[in-house]
Formats: C-alpha cells, structure tokens, sequence
C-alpha cells in the first residue's frame, strides 16, 4: 500500500473519531442537562405543593378570625400548640370571652392570628424556604444550557420567577383576605400550568 493511501487513511480515522466523540459528548452533556432540568421542574413542583399547604393555613384562620372569636382551645387544638402558647398572644385588647371563663382571640384580629399561625407553622414556613435555597442553586447550576435546551431554560426561569412570589406569598402573606386569596389562587394556577407544559417539553 502507498504511504500517502496509509497516511490518508491514518487522517481519515483521527478525524472520524474525533468527530464522532464530539457528537458522544455533546449527546452526553445534552443527557446530563435534561436529567437536571427535570429533577429542578421536580423540586419547584413538590415545593410548590409545600406551600400551597402552608397559604391554605393562612387562608382558613385568617377567614375564620374574619368571621367570629375563636376560644383558645380551639385555636391549640387545630394548630398543634398548647393553649398557654395561645394565649401569650392575648392581652386585654385582643381577648375574647366565652361562658364558662373561657377566653380566645377576638373576632377582627387578623394581625394577632397571621402571628399564632406563623408560630404554630414555623417548621413548616422553615422548610419551604430551605426548599426555596435549594431550588435557586439548582436554577444557577442550569446556567449555560446546550443550544437544544435554551427555550426550556428560559421557560424554566419564568417558572422560577412566579415560584417566588409564590414562595414569598405563602411564607408573609400581605393584603387584605380577598387580596390574598386571589393572588394566591392565581398564583398557584399560573404556576402549576407553566410547570406542566414545560414537563410535557421534555417529554
């Protein structure tokens, strides 16, 4: 065989190879990032659920308080405190009473119970927003994505953006009770939509 047929056939193959381990690791990094996109569509979606858990709290305590006076028992029991912890919150300007000597927090006093419920869920407001930590470093970890992923990234961090306000919502809610309710309500919609288009995307 001729040297320069060898040679050919030597270049031919170096070439061949390294074009063919461009497009192995270039598939590779595609897989890799996937899987990432769809473990953080998977984080924001179950930290969703979280928080929709912890705004439904807010939402029936600040609705009831809106409606009546509640006694501190009550209060204890459904939240998972002790009626001393209830009532440390209570003073002669915030006090309710009820036959029997029984006192609970005044019917109008949206202030004190938004208080009591934060406190009796602080485990929980804890996690959503450890959750919230882990979610936002997964979101930077997904900077630079490959050119077939760049519209779900976008699409990912307009995801990320209603999260937050979500997130922020259901951890310090703000407004008047009609207010929150449907900025939550809403909220919550336009988020669980967007985050199952875009799992259908990686379909």
């Amino acid at each position: 065989m001729k040297k320069g047929i060898i040679i050919g056939l030597v270049i031919l193959l170096v070439v061949g190879g390294g074009i063919g381990y461009f497009f192995y690791d270039l598939k590779k990094k595609e897989s890799e990032y996937e899987t990432k996109l769809s473990s953080t569509l998977k984080q924001i979606e179950s930290s969703t659920f979280e928080s929709a858990m912890l705004a439904s709290d807010y939402q029936k305590y600040w609705g009831d308080i809106i409606k009546m006076s509640i006694p501190s028992s009550t209060l204890a029991s459904e939240l998972g405190i002790l009626e001393k912890e209830v009532e440390s919150y209570l003073d002669y300007s915030n006090t309710a009473y009820f036959t029997g000597m029984r006192i609970g927090l005044e019917e109008g006093d949206i202030d004190t119970m938004i208080e009591l419920v934060a406190y009796a869920k602080y485990k929980e407001i804890k996690s959503v927003k450890k959750n919230h930590n882990e979610v936002e470093k997964s979101i930077k970890d997904l900077k630079n994505p490959p050119k077939k992923y760049t519209d779900i990234y976008d699409d990912l961090l307009q995801i990320y953006e209603v999260y937050n306000t979500f997130v922020s919502l259901s951890t310090s809610p703000v407004g008047s009770y009609n207010d929150y309710s449907e900025n939550i309500n809403s909220t919550y919609e336009t988020l669980s939509s967007k985050i199952k288009t875009t799992k259908l995307q990686l379909q």
